[in-house]
């Protein structure tokens, strides 16, 4: 086997035991799957709904349950009737709801070591630095699960990957253009959220306009277009599907719509521009009648305010059961050390770009600057917009700049640490392997909240390091 692929490998087999093994338990729903659950099956069964959230998330969730297949005795005609559902039948499976989204879950710990080999220039530190993600508890609860989070975050990575490739190796051709911007398209079908990858267009934009400011024109243009086609492909499909009426619900839908799908004929290009205008509608009203935070909340406001996020509030329980005097819990909670560090990439990222902008300090690693630079406008972009939205948020709205707090941590690595980084030092290595040893203790500790293991009440109030997690322990 080649080397390289060792630690690719040894990621894939951590993952599969953090990650994937035993998915589909607990055998009940938890959070969101209610809504996503519902959505997945209607594809399947082509009644027409439409959502707050574009479709390429629930259409995959959709076709894990169609070629698995583990309910096929069960009847499951209820989840046409409503968006949430709100009694599951006994028995059914949800292997085939969770897959998709928990393989992505896999498959991003691979994507992430190879953003971390192009950010650290050693295979050996991207391993290690890998347990940033493997170990995650928040990430890893939520991806195991028929949700959408860690399918954009496939593509978010995807994206990510596909700029340092260009960046590093001077690829900016159009074809690199439109590959970029194809899964940028990917991630804002999943959900709108993904917009803040076209931020990675503006280094683009430094490094293309000294050459050819008309050729960067053109090429961004056309990375505009295929983002949009990819945007639009995925609506097409998803009101195409939709050849049944609702039973229950009409979503505002216009009579032109409602003449469409009585006549058969949703799959008809000239259609789609009526059904699109009214999905795109549902969605703009949809957020309006979301509620705002509410910290006041009868029985608990489980939303939060974004500059909250990075120090882990607020955490969710998703589910509880209670046997033999012990609860197994499952809960919404970070790793506290890697969000610490994740805030400390932040926080000294935001020092050296003060220090060069106000004391005008040398910069000794160009490169490694500037994505530090880029990587914190996207993390603080994302951020200034998540603040200003006034309906209630979430602590995995966090995800995304969580996973660049991150990277900026080891970009900040790399700055400070680079010649001891190439020299191989052992100080430096051995340090880089106890704070993983650290990272996966703090992992185990908190993972019986990860993969619902009971805990006594004493065991769960051990658990509670600061206030604002807002862990509370059922009775």
């Amino acid at each position: 086997m080649n080397y390289k692929l060792l630690f690719p490998f040894f990621i894939l087999l951590i993952g599969y035991f953090t990650l994937f093994q035993n998915y589909q338990n607990p055998p009940k729903q938890f959070w969101d799957e209610n809504y996503h659950i519902a959505s997945a099956q209607k594809y399947i069964d082509g009644v027409m709904f439409m959502e707050p959230h574009p479709p390429l998330g629930k259409l995959l969730i959709a076709f894990g349950e169609k070629i698995i297949n583990p309910n096929k005795n069960i009847d499951k005609s209820g989840f046409d009737k409503t968006d949430y559902i709100r009694k599951f039948p006994k028995n059914l499976s949800y292997e085939g709801y969770r897959f998709f989204p928990t393989l992505f879950a896999w498959l991003n710990s691979v994507l992430f070591f190879y953003i971390l080999v192009y950010l650290l220039k050693s295979r050996f530190l991207a391993f290690l630095f890998t347990s940033l993600y493997l170990f995650d508890n928040a990430v890893i609860v939520h991806s195991r699960s028929a949700m959408l989070e860690s399918t954009q975050l496939f593509f978010i990575f995807s994206s990510v990957l596909y700029f340092l490739y260009i960046y590093y190796e001077s690829k900016y051709k159009l074809l690199n253009y439109i590959i970029l911007s194809f899964f940028i398209g990917l991630g804002i079908a999943v959900k709108l959220n993904g917009l803040i990858m076209i931020l990675l267009f503006v280094p683009m934009f430094f490094h293309e306009f000294k050459i050819s400011l008309p050729s960067y024109i053109i090429k961004l243009s056309s990375g505009f277009v295929v983002i949009a086609v990819v945007f639009l492909g995925f609506m097409y499909i998803h009101t195409a599907l939709g050849v049944k009426m609702p039973v229950n619900k009409t979503y505002g839908m216009s009579k032109e719509y409602r003449q469409i799908i009585k006549k058969g004929e949703t799959s008809s290009i000239k259609n789609f521009p009526v059904m699109l205008r009214d999905n795109l509608i549902y969605m703009k009203n949809y957020s309006k009648g979301v509620p705002r935070y509410n910290p006041c909340k009868k029985g608990g406001e489980n939303g939060s305010l974004a500059y909250t996020w990075p120090f882990g509030n607020k955490t969710i329980n998703y589910r509880w059961e209670k046997h033999n005097g012990k609860v197994q819990y499952l809960y919404l909670m970070p790793n506290p050390v890697v969000w610490f560090l994740g805030f400390t990439g932040i926080l000294l990222s935001t020092i050296l770009i003060g220090s060069k902008l106000i004391f005008n300090l040398k910069i000794e690693d160009k490169k490694t600057f500037e994505l530090i630079s880029l990587f914190t406008f996207i993390y603080f972009s994302y951020m200034i917009v998540m603040v200003n939205i006034p309906r209630v948020m979430y602590l995995y709205h966090y995800f995304i700049p969580l996973e660049f707090s991150l990277f900026l941590f080891v970009l900040v690595f790399r700055y400070i640490y680079s010649e001891y980084i190439e020299k191989n030092d052992l100080v430096l290595l051995s340090s880089v392997v106890i704070l993983t040893i650290t990272v996966f203790i703090a992992y185990w500790y908190f993972s019986p909240l990860t993969y619902y293991k009971p805990l006594s009440y004493d065991e769960f109030i051990k658990r509670i390091w600061v206030e604002y997690w807002h862990l509370k322990a059922v009775r």
